[in-house]
Parts: C-alpha cells; sequence; structure tokens
C-alpha cells in the first residue's frame, strides 16, 4: 500500500472538545504556568501577528514589556544591524534613565514604560532593564506558509509520534523549527523539518555527502520521536523533553540537579549557564504558543490552505545507480524524482552522481512497486554497480587549467566542470579542491593531495617549465592543448571551452570584491602526517570538528581516541590542537575523504539559503571571545569566519587584532534566478517542493 498524507487538522479540531475534556481528566502534560503566560502571548504575535518586515524591540525577561514595533522593510546584512541597534540603543537611553526619577517628572514615554513594566513585570525589573532590550523579527508569512505545508505531513506524523507513546500536540513541533520545510537549513548547520544538527542526527539517521536523512520528512520524524520518548524518560516531563529537544539532555539534566525541581517555570526563574539563554528558556512558549494556532487557526488568520494529500511508494536501492538511469528505466522524470526524495542531496541529481545502496527512494504513486521492481532488475550490470568507484580529489595549483587537470585523470573536461558547478564567474584558483568524477574500471588512487606522502604527491603535482618558476603555466601542456581540440573539447560550447582553459588564479582578496562560494582546502588545515610504519597518523584538529566526528569517518569508540591520546572522559579538544589517529592506509585514506566532504556539505548546505552579504572590519577588543563576535551581527558559522581570516590564527585573540568578519544574509528571489544561469547550478528547482500560496490574511480583532 502506498504511504499517503492526508491533512488531519479540520479533524483535530472536531474533536478539540472530547481532547479537552480528555487533557483534563488524563493531566495536559502541555500545561501553561502563570509566569510563561506573557512569553507565550508574545510568541503568537510574532508568529500571527508581526511581519516578516518588521520586528519588536522588548525585555528579554518579561517579553511582553514591548517598548516599540519597527519596520525593517527589505534592510539586510550590515545595514540592518545598524538600524535595529540604533532603535535599541535610543531606547536603552530611554529606560536606563528612568529608575529615580520622580513620577510627577516622568515624560509621557517614560510613564508608557513604567505601565508596561507595572502590568508585565515590576516597577522595579526597570532597573537593569537597558541592558535587557532584545529585538525579535515577525515570522507570520512563515507561519502561514508553514500550516500550509503542514496539510503534507500532519497524519503520518502523528502516527509515527503515537507509535512512541508521544502526546500528539507534538506533531506541531516543526512550525517552531522549520515552519514544516523539509528543506530548511540554519546557519549553525541544523536541517530539515525537525531542524537535527548533525552530531544528533547522526544517532538515528544516515547523514552524508550523497544522503542526509535529516531532509526527509518521514525518517527525520521517526528520529524526533526517538529523541522525545528518550527525553521524556530521562526526565520524567515533557516540558522538560520539549526543552532538552533545543538545549540537550544533558543540559537539562545539569538544570534538574542544580535547582532540584523539574517544574519547567522553577528551572527558567533559577537555572543560569552560559549556554540557558534566551533561545533555550523560550523553546516551550514559542511550542505552546504554536500548539494554540495550529489548533484554531480561525482565530489568526481570515483563510487558512493546506497541501493535498501526497501518496508515494517505497523502493530500498539493492545498487548504486546514477539518477538519470534510475528515472529512464522507471519512465519518470529526474526533477520530480528529485523532489520527492530530499534526503538524496541536491548535488547528487545536479551531478548525476551515484545514489548509494541500501538508500530508501520514494516514487510517485502511479508507478507500481511490481514494476518498479522490474524495471530496476532489467538495468544492465554495467549501470548498477555493487561498490561504487571512489573518486579522486585535485588540490589546485596557480598554473592549472581545467582542461590539463582533466586529461592528468583520464577525465572528460566537460564533466569536471560540471561536476565542481565551475561557469565563467566561478573560475578556479589555487587551492579549490576539485572533485574528479570516477571512472567504474579505473583503479582507485589515494587521496594524496591532503596526505604528506611527498612521492606520491609529485606524481599528481602540477608538471613545473623546464627553467622552473612556481605559478608559471607549463608550456606544454598549454600547447598541446591548443593543438590537440581532440574529443575532450569537441562537444564543448564556446563558453564552456574558455572556461576549462582559463588558468587558475590566486585566491580572491575579499577586500577586493565578493568572495566565491566555493571549496578551499586550505582554510580546514587537513593535512595527514602517516607515521613511518602506517599504523596511525597526525591531524590537527578543525574548525566544526569533534572527537565524535573522528571516532565516526574511522569507525572507532570515540573511547579508543581518548585513550591514544591520553584523553580524560571530559577533556575537550580545541581548533589547531595535535590528535593521533589509528588506522591503516585504507582506513585512513577513508577518513580523509569522509573528513573533506563533511566540510565540503557544511558548505553547500549553508550557500544554498545563504549569502554573504558584505564584509565588516572588526578589531578585536579586551574579554571578546571569537563566539561573541561572531553572534554581534547575527550567528555566523565558525568556518565561515574562517574562511575569510584563513592566515589568522583564531585560536588566540588579541586585543587589536584585525578581523574580517562576514555578514550573512538569506537568498532572494533574485539571487536563486541569478545562480541558476551557471552550469548544473540549479538548486532553486529542488529546494521548496511545496508551494505555499500567497501572503497571509490577518484576522483583524
Amino acid at each position: 500500500m502506498p504511504t499517503r498524507y492526508i491533512h488531519v487538522s479540520r479533524l483535530l479540531r472536531l474533536f478539540q472538545p472530547v481532547l479537552c475534556l480528555a487533557s483534563v481528566c488524563l493531566g495536559d502534560p502541555f500545561e501553561t504556568p502563570a509566569i510563561l503566560k506573557d512569553n507565550v502571548e508574545f510568541w503568537k504575535k510574532i508568529y500571527a501577528e508581526v511581519s516578516l518586515e518588521e520586528g519588536l524591540i522588548h525585555d528579554a525577561e518579561h517579553p511582553m514589556v514591548i517598548y516599540e514595533k519597527i519596520s525593517i522593510g527589505s534592510r539586510a546584512g550590515r545595514r540592518r544591524a545598524l538600524f535595529i541597534k540604533a532603535h535599541k540603543e535610543k531606547i536603552g537611553a530611554l529606560v536606563q534613565g528612568i529608575p529615580g526619577k520622580a513620577p510627577a517628572s516622568l515624560l509621557t514615554e517614560e510613564k508608557r514604560i513604567v505601565a508596561l513594566f507595572q502590568k508585565h513585570a515590576s516597577e522595579d525589573a526597570i532597573t537593569g532593564a537597558h541592558a535587557r532590550i532584545r529585538f525579535q523579527q515577525g515570522q507570520k508569512e512563515r507561519f502561514y506558509e508553514g500550516l500550509y505545508r503542514s496539510g503534507a505531513y500532519l497524519d503520518t506524523i502523528l502516527a509515527i509520534l503515537r507509535m512512541y507513546d508521544v502526546p500528539p500536540d507534538l506533531a506541531y513541533l516543526p512550525h517552531v523549527e522549520s515552519s514544516f520545510n523539509p528543506h530548511a537549513y540554519s546557519k549553525v548547520g541544523a536541517a530539515g523539518l525537525w531542524q537535527f544538527m548533525r552530531g544528533t542526527g547522526r544517532q538515528y539517521l544516515k547523514i552524508g555527502y550523497d544522503v542526509d536523512e535529516r531532509r526527509d520528512p518521514i525518517a527525520s520524524t521517526y528520529a524526533a520521536a526517538k529523541l522525545l520518548s528518550h527525553n521524556y524518560r530521562e526526565l520524567k516531563s515533557w516540558p522538560l523533553a520539549i526543552t532538552a529537544y533545543n538545549h540537550g539532555l544533558y543540559g537539562m539534566k545539569r538544570a534538574v540537579a542544580t535547582t532540584g525541581s523539574r517544574d519547567i517555570a522553577v528551572i527558567i526563574q533559577r537555572h543560569s549557564s552560559r549556554s540557558f539563554k534566551f533561545a533555550s528558556k523560550n523553546f516551550y512558549s514559542c511550542f505552546l504558543a504554536a500548539c494554540d494556532i495550529a489548533r484554531q487557526p480561525e482565530k489568526y488568520f481570515t483563510k487558512v490552505e493546506y497541501a493535498p494529500p501526497t501518496t508515494y511508494h517505497d523502493m530500498v536501492l539493492t545498487h548504486y545507480i546514477r539518477p538519470s538511469v534510475l528515472a529512464k528505466h522507471l519512465g519518470a522524470d529526474v526533477r520530480a524524482l528529485a523532489r520527492m526524495n530530499p534526503a538524496v542531496r541536491p548535488v547528487v541529481f545536479q551531478r548525476d552522481r551515484l545514489i548509494p545502496k541500501g538508500t530508501r527512494i520514494h516514487l510517485p504513486a502511479s508507478i507500481s512497486l511490481a514494476f518498479a521492481d522490474s524495471a530496476f532488475r532489467a538495468i544492465p550490470d554495467s549501470l548498477r554497480l555493487e561498490t561504487p568507484p571512489r573518486p579522486e580529489y585535485y588540490r589546485v595549483r596557480r598554473g592549472d587549467n581545467l582542461y590539463a587537470i582533466a586529461r592528468r585523470f583520464g577525465v572528460r573536461a566537460r564533466d569536471l566542470a560540471l561536476d565542481n558547478n565551475i561557469s565563467r564567474m566561478n573560475r578556479i584558483y589555487a587551492g579549490q579542491v576539485l572533485r574528479i568524477p570516477g571512472v567504474a574500471d579505473k583503479k582507485p588512487a589515494p587521496i594524496v593531495s591532503f596526505v604528506e606522502d611527498k612521492r606520491a604527491e609529485s606524481h599528481l603535482a602540477a608538471p613545473q617549465p623546464a627553467g622552473g618558476g612556481e605559478g608559471k603555466e607549463d608550456t606544454a601542456v598549454v600547447a598541446a592543448a591548443s593543438a590537440a581540440r581532440d574529443t575532450t573539447l569537441e562537444m564543448l560550447s564556446d563558453t564552456l571551452e574558455e572556461i576549462v582553459m582559463a588558468e587558475a588564479v590566486a585566491a580572491p582578496d575579499v577586500l577586493k570584491g565578493r568572495y566565491q562560494s566555493r571549496f578551499d582546502a586550505e582554510v580546514y588545515d587537513l593535512e595527514v602526517e602517516i607515521s613511518p610504519v602506517g599504523k596511525s597518523a597526525s591531524i590537527r584538529v578543525s574548525v566544526d570538528e569533534t572527537l565524535g566526528h573522528y571516532a565516526d569517518w574511522l569507525g572507532l569508540p570515540t573511547w579508543r581516541l581518548r585513550q591514544l591520546n591520553r584523553m580524560g572522559n571530559r577533556s575537550t579538544i580545541h581548533i589547531g590542537q595535535r590528535l593521533t589517529i589509528p588506522g591503516d592506509t585504507m582506513m585512513i585514506a577513508r577518513f580523509v575523504e569522509e573528513r573533506l566532504e563533511y566540510h565540503m556539505a557544511l558548505e553547500e548546505d549553508f550557500y544554498s539559503q545563504y549569502k554573504v552579504a558584505e564584509v565588516r572590519r572588526h578589531a578585536v577588543e579586551r574579554g571578546q571571545t571569537l563566539l561573541g563576535i561572531c553572534e554581534d551581527d547575527g550567528t555566523v558559522p565558525l568556518w565561515l569566519v574562517k574562511k575569510y581570516n584563513k592566515h589568522t590564527d583564531l585560536s588566540r585573540l588579541d586585543v587589536g587584532m584585525i578581523l574580517w568578519i562576514p555578514v550573512v544574509a538569506e537568498k532572494t528571489e533574485e539571487d536563486f534566478e541569478f545562480e541558476k544561469r551557471g552550469p548544473g547550478s540549479d538548486y532553486r528547482y529542488y529546494r521548496e517542493p511545496i508551494q505555499p500560496p500567497s501572503k497571509p490574511l490577518q484576522r483583524v480583532p
């Protein structure tokens, strides 16, 4: 039977009185503590009243103390940040002057602020309030779109939650996490409907370069149900289990231990830690607000539409196969397959890479499983593989061009350009990593570009002219390229011919223009020093890496790495630290490949939704930390900061040190349209399978 998505919100609302009666009899697991009622009301305003082009300036501890609603319009990047900062500073100066003033001397605006505190906090809370001023952007349009998208998933989510004894209201949690968008991706790397981080997601899901099940609404719902159920068993409280979904299980266990309470209200009031900040403290309130709106959306919007039901069949691949081959033999459209299978990363469809064996593929309901099985078995063995060819990687050197690199590895220059998304406006540069398309009958070569084996590295190094001189193009290769014009180039357009013959240039200077979104291996310090006996290797810790990553890439338990490096159970690692990893040559080669693809995936996923709007110059001040600087203009990924400061030691910040901080903004429709002009860069086609209707209609009280 096909899996069927149908919308059940109307059914839930029909039985709402029964559900309410049951919650009274059985005990509501999601009661709203008195101290959180204002917080819930605040988030209902954000979700249902305040648009994306607006925002509220409010008190962080008493959010219904709303000083001002401001219009941010289309401002982005640093311009947006400075606009918000100016409003916050103006209000801060006003609030700071209120304590100590006689009531009779208060100005009209000051009296309004005092009245807000009297109603939603206490007058005493005004003291120190200038340090708690915060801005929150509206989310009305996104929540409305989420209501529409939820129609495709709610029934299946509810069925899965029941399997794990998770309360049905938790089906509304994706409203908070992703607005029910399976393609949602946060600046810090959380992905999918349920916004799993890679570390947490790896406990339940397949997460790699080709397949990332965090993006699959069904697979990720199973994972979310397991995680929420586990949190509840450990914490014995659903409000705490929900908060742990954001803050982490061990963080909430510490909160219970320090406060001696499992009451969410007590923990929010009393618990204090560097990580238990506004987002964690308000996560449960956000959930309650989302539940209230989703249960009775007509109270907040005049017209609510829902996505139509979706049906599909599932098949599990028994071989490695390319999307184009699978689509052709099934009689399906490859783009339709891409839209139905968000777990298969867009890069696989864009570059027609092999889909891994064991991947669960969703097929249109019009294709029966019997036909799919027969069609798959009819595919020639040469087009479906038991084991995939291992791709090779090459780090570009100054003077290289795509044609010369293609000849060196025995592949077509066209394939090399398309497989690496290279266009005339996106030239190769020294330090860039190119993925060399695999050839099935070719013996895999070791990934020597990142391993310090000088003899092997010289085999792949760019040939040097007889007179020497680093950075000069190999005249023999260029002469051969211009004279031959053989089958490697015969199918190329003039534009692509220009691309493959273009000489690699030095990496662009961020001060001279927009930094390209191409992967640069030099950012990550990926070199591996293999021991003389070949049984271990030495590496340096790079940005966004943990012991858990290393253990996963090596297929070893974490304790083995701790033991080998004489680390205690609570020891942490830091950027630049030297570590020893065990393994033979093949094990190290696999480690190098998976480590590289991990960083490549982080960048590709980030650039699929975000762009660098501008770069600001920052002089480090006393007491500043790198993470604090990254959060000044909104969260900026650490790897991105490193990319703009790749020759700077970020492990130690000195007062006065100059850093270049990228200002991140979400991509616009114009950005996506621009990217579609490049070869292979039609990511926009895959990222939004369920298009919600136009702007929401807000119900006016």
